[in-house]
């Protein structure tokens, strides 16, 4: 399975996955354990979802879950990237942290002082999600799938983070621009630190929370397909974030 989502990755082309396949959030870890070796152990972060208890019935579980993020698709702002290297992309705004210290898995919860404790900077972000699996697939191939990152363009760090009000942070995306969609750090649980917080405390994970790994936390604004184009980000507070697409 993580052989054939590594070639439908290199290959920008979708496979089937048969539902029996992935039954589980574990068996989903499992393949995407794989896809990190696969990769050269070239693990740069993760993605956060199933923040709510509905979307987390969606995978069978009561805990937030996460995609790996592979440093071969994570670019800086002012990237150029061609649209036949993605499959389907759609364009989402986050928030991400970076991690200035280790979060491994424990027996106690974490809190979220100590949470903040390990963030180093706040970065905004693009990330392009891009499913490699037929649409019959379901929620748990996807998350096998390294939950459908594609790829993360990310701006400029920002390390005195803690001046900043994390509950209102205003987005605007422009295509060429021409403005496209508009949101908030607030649709992130009403504050996107506690999307990290989740994730801290949903062990089993693929690979534990490690310093200098980046986390982000789910988009901001409306998912849009990809055009060819030049994507501008405005994060109050924050950097722009951009990105142009080619064919």
């Amino acid at each position: 399975m993580a052989r054939r989502l590594h070639e439908a990755r290199a290959s920008a082309r979708p496979i089937e996955i048969a539902l029996p396949e992935i039954s589980s959030i574990e068996a989903a870890y499992t393949v995407q354990s794989q896809l990190i070796g696969l990769s050269g152990d070239d693990l740069k972060g993760w993605k956060v979802t199933a923040l709510t208890p509905k979307d987390q019935q969606k995978f069978g579980g009561n805990r937030a879950v996460a995609g790996a993020v592979l440093g071969d698709f994570v670019y800086p702002s002012g990237s150029q990237l061609k649209l036949s290297s993605f499959v389907a992309p759609l364009v989402e705004c986050e928030i991400a942290f970076v991690l200035g210290g280790d979060l491994p898995a424990r027996s106690r919860p974490y809190s979220r002082s100590e949470v903040e404790a390990a963030i180093a900077a706040i970065v905004p972000v693009f990330e392009f999600p891009d499913s490699r699996v037929g649409p019959r697939a379901g929620d748990l191939a996807k998350l096998a799938d390294m939950m459908n990152n594609g790829a993360l363009v990310i701006g400029e760090s920002m390390q005195d983070w803690r001046a900043l009000d994390l509950t209102r942070i205003a987005i605007r995306l422009e295509l060429d621009g021409r403005l496209v969609a508009e949101g908030s750090s607030a649709r992130i649980l009403g504050d996107p630190l506690l999307a990290l917080l989740a994730l801290t405390n949903a062990y089993p994970l693929p690979s534990p929370l490690r310093a200098g790994q980046i986390v982000t936390t789910g988009t901001c604004t409306d998912a849009l397909p990809v055009q060819r184009g030049r994507y501008v980000a405005s994060f109050s507070g924050l950097s722009d974030v951009e990105v142009r697409f080619i064919a």
